[in-house]
């Protein structure tokens, strides 16, 4: 099962390092069982010769799709299900940048639990940048601290340093690595300035066109707080419209690991499938101990309460895994806010040291 010890390691290296396929089959009457694939090639390795050959043409088939929206889904005749979810690494922020607006920047960015790196040439400012509770902070002269990263697609690059000429110096490293966002703070002359001394320092034109710069949404905002707000919600937005959306699963995966470790017993819940307004998609994991405390969410509300209360069942009458469906009827929906009623199924599995 995905809650025994030794998978819940491998997933959560999957976050940490180059990302993979989860890939979970029931079968009916059957036990959950799951397998990592690094890629789809896999499929056709001798590691995977337990999957049954039906369902390998269905992963085959499968596998795009969730590479593209995180998750995909089949239902056999018979009850059976296979689940397909897409492990990526986490995603990170590149501050160049310890002044006012970077530390608000990072400290937000920290906050909303995205992977968090600052990169600052002073001494002093790095020291203070690390009070901010960014997860790495690099001290060295920004183009030999920008090369020193990792290349790695989700990755946005914000650039906020004390001066054009090390703004620049910033850019003509970062164009060379892969992101989904760029942005430079400063205003319109000046970033119509930078665009041009990019070009001409033989950076494509296209790389330029895609540089956010004046950075940030238009909201008003004035101070370094506001500022960071602005730009946070640009990153979220262009993050969502290159289809990166947030992995929560490496936070999740990591805290089921914790229980394991201090001999608790949880449930870890899943999310399958959703119709109408569920508050949140497929792939959803939720936590809960055997406590009663909870890790992440499944959407709140009413849901989340059934969640709870068939997680508690669960661990007393010893049962390895359910599926659980919840319904939001129109006057539920009501009492949460939503617009009209939903459907979801949802996965739970208990977890084994082991």
């Amino acid at each position: 099962m995905m809650t025994d010890r030794e998978f819940l390691e491998r997933i959560k290296s999957l976050y940490e390092k180059d990302g993979g396929m989860i890939v979970r089959l029931a079968e009916k009457g059957g036990k959950v069982r799951t397998w990592i694939l690094k890629n789809q090639e896999e499929l056709k390795e001798e590691k995977t010769e337990m999957i049954p050959e039906k369902w390998k043409e269905r992963i085959r088939k499968l596998y795009q799709k969730a590479s593209l929206s995180g998750t995909a889904m089949d239902w056999d005749e018979d009850g059976g299900f296979l689940f397909l979810e897409n492990a990526e690494k986490e995603d990170r922020i590149v501050i160049c940048g310890a002044g006012y607006v970077g530390h608000a920047l990072a400290k937000l960015s920290v906050f909303t639990g995205i992977r968090t790196i600052v990169l600052e040439d002073r001494e002093y400012f790095a020291e203070l940048a690390k009070k901010s509770g960014a997860h790495e902070v690099i001290c060295l002269p920004f183009d030999e601290a920008v090369r020193s990263l990792n290349d790695e697609k989700n990755t946005a690059y914000v650039v906020m340093t004390r001066g054009h000429a090390y703004d620049q110096k910033c850019l003509m490293e970062i164009a060379k690595k892969e992101s989904y966002y760029t942005g430079m703070m400063g205003s319109r002359t000046r970033a119509a300035m930078m665009r041009e001394e990019l070009e001409k320092a033989g950076i494509d034109r296209e790389w330029t066109k895609r540089l956010h710069a004046p950075i940030g949404l238009k909201i008003g905002a004035q101070t370094p707080e506001e500022i960071a707000v602005s730009v946070m919600a640009e990153i979220l937005q262009e993050r969502s419209k290159a289809g990166c959306s947030m992995k929560t699963g490496y936070e999740v995966f990591r805290h089921a690991l914790e229980n394991i470790q201090e001999g608790e017993r949880f449930v870890l819940s899943t999310i399958l499938e959703r119709r109408g307004s569920a508050p949140r998609k497929e792939g959803t994991h939720f936590i809960v101990s055997e406590s009663g405390n909870c890790f992440g969410t499944i959407g709140g509300g009413k849901l989340e309460a059934d969640i709870v209360r068939a997680s508690q069942e669960m661990m007393k009458q010893g049962e390895d895994w359910r599926i659980e469906e919840s319904d939001l009827n129109n006057r539920d929906a009501a009492d949460e806010g939503l617009v009209c009623g939903g459907h979801v199924k949802v996965l739970m599995e208990t977890g084994k040291n082991r």
